[in-house]
């Protein structure tokens, strides 16, 4: 969002006709000699229409990644990536309990070309058991690169809520929030991140070319919420990679390189902005 995906997980208690959120992640020099930051960009529009929510969002992720210690490939390719991304989210409200969700992306790394198009998205279905103290399960199945490859992945959440405190226990993500008070908020998680994408220039490794790639971690974080009011909200973050590799890619999924770009701690702060319906 990220090494990274560090990404803010903030909203507001109104409608909003246009939502942007910045993030800026710092992944300091790893027990393997790598050190990166991570830029994000996010940009949605929602839309409602009757039982049908809609938000088409644009956006960015840039690495920009440095190699402290002596490769045995060019790693200029994967040095800076800016993967630029368009997709939609949907939610349909079968009825006070029950709903359904998809989201779809395409992206970027390459220059917009319909062959170096990475797609990937989710389907799931929602399931509220009671209001009062809401305990919700969703179930689903994804298509992205949350381990590493692309491919298709489980998507389960058990979530439930009191008034100053949240759970939610699943894969790809769990996490565990707690409201300070109106305006702050503690939370700690695990996930699994990933991102795949074309490389701007292919990469001779050996007897292999290498033109795709992925980034994947398993994160453990800790953030910290304000919101200013209901147009501003900032986090600050931080947290360990237990997992953070590099894979390269001859064609897709097709393994020809691992990097272990080594654990370490990541720190991260972001900044959402969401213009209101008036």
């Amino acid at each position: 969002m990220t090494l990274l995906l560090a990404f803010s997980k903030m909203s507001f208690g109104q409608e909003s006709t246009l939502e942007v959120s910045l993030d800026y992640a710092l992944v300091p020099t790893t027990s393997t000699g790598v050190s990166a930051q991570l830029f994000d960009l996010n940009i949605g529009v929602p839309v409602s229409l009757g039982a049908v929510a809609l938000k088409p969002v644009i956006g960015l992720h840039n690495y920009d990644i440095e190699y402290w210690e002596d490769l045995s490939f060019n790693t200029q390719p994967v040095e800076n990536i800016h993967n630029v991304f368009a997709g939609v989210e949907a939610e349909y409200q079968w009825n006070q309990n029950v709903s359904v969700m998809a989201r779809a992306n395409a992206s970027w790394a390459s220059g917009i070309r319909s062959d170096q198009t990475v797609v990937t998205g989710a389907t799931a279905f929602q399931y509220i058991f009671k209001k009062s103290s809401p305990t919700t399960l969703r179930l689903g199945i994804q298509y992205g690169a949350a381990l590493g490859d692309l491919q298709l992945l489980p998507l389960a959440e058990l979530a439930f809520s009191t008034k100053r405190f949240h759970m939610t226990l699943g894969f790809p993500e769990t996490r565990i929030k707690y409201a300070l008070n109106t305006n702050s908020s503690i939370e700690t998680s695990f996930s699994f991140n990933g991102d795949y994408f074309y490389l701007p220039k292919t990469t001779l490794l050996d007897t292999h070319t290498a033109a795709q790639a992925s980034i994947a971690n398993q994160k453990l974080g800790l953030d910290y919420t304000y919101t200013i009011d209901d147009s501003w909200a900032f986090s600050l973050s931080g947290g360990y990679l237990f997992k953070n590799e590099l894979n390269l890619y001859q064609s897709l999924n097709n393994t020809v390189y691992t990097l272990d770009m080594g654990t370490g701690p990541v720190f991260s702060t972001g900044i959402k902005f969401n213009f209101s319906k008036q």
